[in-house]
């Protein structure tokens, strides 16, 4: 063998291989969970922006809003109505429903309502929550 020939040895492919093989095996049983987890996170933002956002749209616009949800087994979504008439209507991603029997909100042109909490759930098991307290309407996510 000539000193200009250049390449891997076995050895080095071999512990390449089984590194790679190592870091799939452990993204191939976190990745689902990590989906779940992310999907819930994503819901329940999602839900506390749109319930901050009725309670702002109510102050602005000197109007009254609400916020109905909708829990049938299989039919698992809230609407936004604007004095009656549906603004918006939000669907939740597979795997994801509410805990429960969330009670409607309602937003009168002063910014105020009842206090709640909405519990929403994943196939596995984790929860999170989005908290209206009625002192203060403080609108937070737990």
């Amino acid at each position: 063998m000539s000193g200009n020939e250049r390449g891997f040895t076995l050895l080095e492919i071999m512990l390449v291989l089984i590194l790679l093989a190592g870091s799939g095996f452990y993204l191939l049983i976190k990745l689902p969970v990590n989906f779940e987890k992310q999907r819930l996170a994503f819901a329940t933002t999602q839900l506390l922006e749109e319930i901050r956002d009725a309670r702002q749209a109510a102050l602005a616009e000197n109007n009254w809003y609400a916020v109905k949800f909708y829990y049938q087994a299989g039919d698992q979504h809230y609407q936004i109505f604007r004095q009656g008439k549906l603004i918006k209507n939000v669907s939740f991603k597979d795997g994801i429903e509410f805990f429960g029997s969330p009670m409607d909100l309602r937003f009168n042109a002063d910014g105020r309502g009842a206090g709640s909490t909405i519990v929403l759930t994943n196939s596995q098991g984790d929860w999170s929550s989005v908290i209206i307290a009625p002192v203060g309407m403080r609108i937070r996510e737990k």
